[in-house]
């Protein structure tokens, strides 16, 4: 008896020892756990709890309509503050803590590089949507996929209509931009544009993340005659950018990328705000006759309070079109649901459709980014709206 202990026992502790190795991470019979890192605090929180509500939105519609494939969604939320090592320790938390099996919210574009490493090291499907820079696909990471295009692109097709649509071609163009990742991008894009076409680069204003006070720069902008400026700032950035212009007389031409299409720089910028453009990925909230902004808004009047609903942004319709893609890979898994599964079901996209709140997503052996397309919009300061002012451009 105590000879057949010995000799079971080990091997019935090996098989159940195997069998939990060979558990799939965030995933029971009845439960997908995911995570979402956003800057829930501080002041790109209007970023981070717009694209956070709407993934509240998104988990509580798909598991009124039964879950995937039998089980119920649950979203676990961290708050980077927008510091990229809060991110990582976010992050580490939720795979340590929480045992997430994908990561449907991302941060700024520091952010995620802080936290790339570790999604590579432990195979985590990652759809990020919230910030779009070239280092989070070149080179490819397996499991991180990106969707919409670069700050590069948009604001290069923002220089292009600004140029071939508004005839903006002999004017004298400066750019001021973040000293980071994301504002390096979109002086990329501004570049780009510039030897294009050809235009006339009169200066180029590089800042810290935060900088409160642009009188000095605009002042130097004044001095050097510019009437175009590109905004590489997040939120407060454009409005200070466009008072400093309006208190300086100057007549100048505003675009920016999808982080100026928001009613905060409106509202902050006052009068200042009225007539800029914006180069971005996803419709205006107001644009009901796309079909996935009608869904979206329709869902968000059944799950979301008045306040939240008030909170809501562009950031929630980019969220909201990554989570429909997630949940199509997950779905198309069935019941055996992988981190491997879902990686390869993202890699296997070829025109998935959002409804219109986003242009075509593409993925494939080698490429983790779906660039979409680039819709120009141009600010109503008055109503606090704004409207399309460009068919999509197909970006390079």
């Amino acid at each position: 008896m105590n000879w057949l202990l010995r000799g079971t026992l080990p091997a019935a502790l090996l098989a159940i020892g195997t069998a939990g190795a060979m558990a799939e991470p965030g995933v029971t019979d009845d439960k997908i756990i995911l995570g979402a890192v956003d800057p829930l605090t501080g002041p790109p929180s209007l970023l981070g709890k717009a694209h956070s509500l709407a993934l509240k939105v998104w988990q509580e519609d798909v598991n009124a309509r039964g879950g995937i494939n039998g089980r119920k969604v649950e979203i676990v939320f961290e708050d980077d503050g927008y510091v990229p090592a809060r991110a990582l320790q976010a992050l580490k938390k939720m795979v340590e803590v929480d045992d997430i099996f994908g990561l449907i919210g991302t941060s700024g574009s520091s952010q995620l590089a802080a936290m790339m490493p570790l999604i590579n090291e432990l195979g985590i499907p990652t759809l990020n949507n919230m910030a779009v820079n070239s280092h989070h696909f070149d080179p490819p990471l397996n499991p991180l996929f990106v969707v919409g295009p670069t700050y590069c692109q948009e604001i290069g097709a923002g220089m292009t209509y600004l140029v071939e649509e508004l005839g903006l071609k002999d004017e004298k163009y400066a750019i001021a931009f973040q000293d980071d990742e994301f504002g390096d991008d979109v002086r990329c894009g501004y570049l780009a544009g510039i030897e294009k076409y050809g235009l006339n680069n009169v200066l180029e204003i590089k800042f810290k993340r935060g900088q409160k006070d642009f009188s000095a720069e605009m002042l130097r902008a004044r001095a050097a005659g510019v009437n175009v400026l590109v905004s590489g700032g997040v939120v407060a950035e454009h409005s200070t950018l466009m008072k400093e212009a309006a208190k300086n007389r100057m007549d100048i031409t505003f675009l920016g990328a999808h982080s100026a299409h928001l009613t905060p720089v409106q509202a902050l910028a006052e009068s200042a705000g009225d007539g800029y453009y914006a180069a971005d990925y996803v419709p205006p909230l107001t644009a009901l006759e796309v079909p996935g902004v009608a869904k979206f808004m329709g869902l968000a009047n059944t799950y979301l309070s008045d306040a939240e609903r008030d909170s809501l942004n562009r950031y929630s319709l980019a969220g909201y079109a990554g989570a429909l893609i997630f949940e199509h890979a997950m779905a198309e898994c069935g019941t055996d649901l992988t981190r491997a599964c879902v990686i390869d079901k993202l890699e296997g996209l070829d025109g998935f459709e959002t409804g219109g709140l986003l242009g075509p997503v593409t993925y494939g052996k080698g490429n983790r980014h779906a660039p979409t397309a680039v819709t120009v919009v141009q600010s109503n300061a008055k109503d606090k709206s704004f409207s399309i002012v460009s068919e999509r451009m197909e970006v390079e």
